[in-house]
């Protein structure tokens, strides 16, 4: 019983470091939301979203299957924290499979934090896309202020509706990001954004 309480307390106060955190990350303009709600620099280093394979080619899959380096922008809309619009919120690279499978890995997080989250999708129309996918968000030596030792927070579910160009080289659409408590009912902080992928290939 007495540990049970102590880890709650250790819980509690945790999730005030990660409220905390969000906040500091919205005044500086820094915050990070590929697979959760930490704060960290989430902005993309300089020239991160440039095609790699030559230009006008299509995909040798077809449609959104693929490797994509992705780049994930604030709307406005987050709350209860405000994230201001235009803040760079997280960037990365994502892989969609023929199976309908989809994994995420962040470059925005630490991976102590729990940086790769995995996801499933279907297409919605000719060239639209839906995924969703989970990330398991942890606080950690990493995260600001540092919690050791690192404790899970809670589920963050990722929604995304995106728009294959005509090209089969890059795509845009929204996302909204769900940051839950352990229970997975209790809401900590919603995101919105546009995302933006670029394929990646051999060339």
């Amino acid at each position: 019983m007495r540990r049970r309480t102590v880890f709650r307390q250790s819980l509690g106060n945790s999730l005030v470091v990660l409220c905390l955190g969000i906040a500091g990350a919205a005044a500086t303009g820094e915050a990070a939301a590929g697979c959760g709600m930490f704060p960290g620099h989430g902005a993309a280093p300089p020239n991160w979203m440039q095609e790699h394979g030559k230009p006008g080619r299509p995909s040798r899959n077809g449609g959104i299957v693929g490797m994509w380096q992705v780049n994930l922008v604030s709307d406005g809309t987050a709350y209860p924290v405000i994230i201001p619009a235009g803040v760079p919120l997280d960037f990365g690279t994502a892989q969609w499979h023929s199976d309908g499978t989809e994994t995420l890995i962040s470059g925005g997080r630490a991976p102590s934090t729990a940086d790769v989250c995995m996801g499933v999708w279907e297409q919605s129309g000719p060239n639209t896309y839906k995924l969703k996918h989970i990330g398991l968000s942890y606080a950690s030596s990493d995260s600001s202020p540092p919690v050791v030792p690192a404790q899970f927070v809670g589920p963050a579910i990722i929604h995304e509706t995106v728009t294959l160009s005509a090209s089969g080289n890059s795509y845009e659409g929204n996302f909204t990001i769900d940051q839950y408590m352990q229970d997975g009912v209790t809401l900590i902080e919603h995101v919105g954004g546009t995302v933006k992928g670029v394929r990646f290939t051999v060339d």
